[in-house]
């Protein structure tokens, strides 16, 4: 169970109403969200930057969601991976890639884009600081916008994932597993 109470749309500032309305779409609200809700105001700049990256990222859905996937890999974060396989199948990626992601140096599933990419990714979650020549790997296959891009999504999806754990947010049904 999750450190805090889940919120409700009644706790929220009417102002703020269209933003959990349009999160909890025609279902229910997602737990992050649920949790997040106990600072309303936060729960509306967290997903104003989450949609900032996901639009413009400069990764095609597909590309994001094996960065995002690989995020939640190497910080441990279930419920970041049970949310985005479920967006990954949904975005074309085959069970076989999102698997692969935990090999993915001696994977051919793979091309040379996707494997800076996740290289970048790796760099950034271990140690902040990419060497130089993972960096140049990225910016020879990426314009320097997507570079940022990278960048910020990994970190974006690192940030979640600490305050996933803090909270100690379940996902919304039973896990889906590491190896689906």
């Amino acid at each position: 169970m999750a450190r805090l109470p889940f919120a409700t749309r009644e706790q929220f500032p009417e102002q703020l109403w269209y933003v959990w309305d349009k999160l909890a779409g025609d279902g229910e609200m997602p737990n992050i969200f649920r949790t997040l809700g106990n600072n309303p105001h936060l729960v509306r700049g967290y997903v104003r930057m989450g949609n900032a990256l996901w639009a413009a990222c400069g990764l095609d859905v597909a590309t994001r969601e094996l960065a995002i996937l690989r995020v939640a890999i190497l910080v441990h974060s279930q419920y970041e991976w049970h949310q985005h396989v479920r967006i990954g199948r949904a975005a074309g990626l085959p069970d076989e890639r999102i698997v692969a992601l935990h090999h993915w140096r001696q994977s051919s599933l793979f091309s040379p884009a996707e494997k800076a990419m996740l290289a970048y990714v790796d760099a950034i979650v271990a140690s902040d600081h990419p060497a130089q020549e993972v960096h140049d790997e990225l910016a020879a296959q990426f314009p320097p916008g997507t570079v940022a891009g990278i960048n910020l999504l990994a970190a974006y999806y690192v940030m979640t994932a600490k305050f996933l754990s803090g909270m100690e947010v379940e996902t919304e049904g039973p896990f889906v597993g590491w190896h689906l």
